[in-house]
């Protein structure tokens, strides 16, 4: 019986392990600097990546509010995960930075967000500085394009985990569940804070 809780609880500690975990990047070894780009929140207040909170995770997410698909289930996922960690949820901060601030004005990203979480921020900026930054963190977006009539925006699939000084510590993959994002978090709040 004791070598089978063993046996147990050992599958269960490499399963949560961020480094052996294969819809995470753990970056904690190298973290990835900063951006030194500045945004702006929804309520009009100057935000800079460095100004993530010193003794709480950021988990960060660039998309845009009339994407169909993988922005507003990210989202519902991150808000899922936050509820199911439970306490550690605690310990956790999450802005979206958009990558079509012309059309997510301050008023419909904020309105965007609350469908998910009060809680959650939403930052916009130049859509050049917002492409630089998500590229300081190995975000590949691009500017929106009109062709044809369509009207086409890029963003991320990643959720980046941001630590004191707004480093990248890790990612999440684009598609991650929230019952995977739940059962890292306590793990990574320990390691990382």
């Amino acid at each position: 019986m004791v070598a089978g809780a063993v046996l147990l609880t050992a599958a269960c500690a490499t399963g949560t392990d961020p480094a052996e975990v294969e819809y995470y990047l753990d970056l904690s070894d190298q973290p990835m600097e900063a951006s030194a780009v500045e945004l702006a929140t929804v309520d009009g207040q100057a935000w800079r990546f460095t100004d993530v909170a010193e003794d709480r995770l950021t988990l960060l997410f660039f998309g845009y509010t009339s994407c169909p698909d993988v922005c507003p289930m990210t989202m519902a996922e991150i808000d899922l995960a936050l509820e199911s960690a439970e306490e550690a949820a605690e310990d956790v901060d999450v802005v979206m930075v958009t990558s079509d601030p012309e059309r997510d004005t301050d008023t419909q990203l904020r309105s965007w967000l609350d469908r998910f979480d009060p809680g959650f921020q939403g930052v916009r900026g130049d859509i050049g500085d917002t492409v630089e930054a998500a590229a300081d963190y190995g975000i590949p977006i691009e500017a929106p394009q009109e062709t044809e009539g369509e009207y086409l925006v890029s963003h991320g699939g990643r959720i980046v985990v941001l630590t004191a000084g707004g480093e990248a510590a890790g990612m999440f993959d684009e598609g991650v569940e929230a019952d995977q994002v739940a059962s890292l978090l306590p793990v990574l709040i320990e390691e990382l804070l």
